[in-house]
């Protein structure tokens, strides 16, 4: 199957003009899954340490009706994440969109940084007990680490263990750590015997805060990269072989036993 991830500016009017040549993009390459960065479509609150019930509610009503124009790129899967408010929790929650079917609650994040530009601590809830469990698309399965998430490589091998084929990565990440970012994605892919891709924001955020883009596809068994976005080309598509992450599960790590 035909995988893209991208990088996607944090600039509102330039992430409309990433959004129409991301449309126009699709329609050349007939892939059959995106995966978008996390929260994508709104300015990024958690740059802020003082919180707003105002924002909460405005960021959830736009990503809402963004939802529209995901239905519309005319991909058979698009996986991504919104802040939604469930009672009185402010969560972050990914999903996926099948054409024909509509969107598939997934996985809310469960774990956060506390710093500055990601005072995602202060703005976010959880959702009790916090769960990572494979969903299943027919004939492949998929897991979803949300950013930080990522470092909990525990989470991956968990998943890997459950037999998915797709390890997803929504990221929120800066420039000065996308090599970090990038090396940890390969270890997961590794630990997980799954394809690790991931897609994030780029360009300039508040406080003139650099966004690190580089969207990345990495293999399973050895964690190669079969691509990385950047700000020349922003949309990576590559064919991935599903036999290869079942492959995966039979060899080193994933045949270790760890269950004790």
């Amino acid at each position: 199957m035909k995988v893209t991830v991208c990088e996607l500016s944090d600039n509102k009017q330039q992430f409309q003009n990433d959004w129409k040549d991301l449309k126009l993009y699709l329609e050349t390459t007939f892939s059959d899954l995106l995966l978008l960065p996390e929260m994508p479509f709104y300015k990024w609150l958690s740059a802020s340490n003082v919180t707003s019930d105002e924002l909460k509610q405005e960021s959830v009503k736009e990503h809402q009706l963004w939802l529209k124009e995901i239905e519309t790129l005319g991909v058979q899967y698009v996986v991504y994440s919104i802040p939604e408010i469930v009672e009185d929790r402010y969560l972050n929650t990914a999903y996926v969109f099948e054409k024909g079917k509509g969107h598939d609650r997934l996985h809310t994040k469960a774990y956060f940084p506390e710093e500055t530009h990601f005072w995602e601590e202060t703005w976010f809830d959880r959702e009790e007990p916090a769960t990572f469990e494979a969903f299943d698309l027919g004939n492949f399965k998929i897991g979803i680490l949300l950013c930080t998430e990522l470092w909990f490589t525990e989470k991956a091998r968990h998943y890997g263990k459950q037999g998915i084929d797709i390890l997803f990565c929504p990221r929120a990440t800066g420039k000065t750590s996308v090599e970090q970012w990038i090396n940890c994605g390969k270890i997961v892919a590794i630990i997980s015997g799954a394809y690790c891709l991931s897609s994030n924001r780029s360009g300039l955020g508040e406080n003139n805060f650099e966004w690190g883009g580089t969207g990345w596809i990495a293999e399973p068994m050895n964690g190669n990269l079969l691509g990385r976005s950047s700000a020349e080309d922003k949309f990576i598509t590559h064919e991935i072989d599903l036999e290869k992450s079942k492959e995966a599960k039979q060899e080193y790590p994933l045949y270790v036993k760890s269950d004790f």
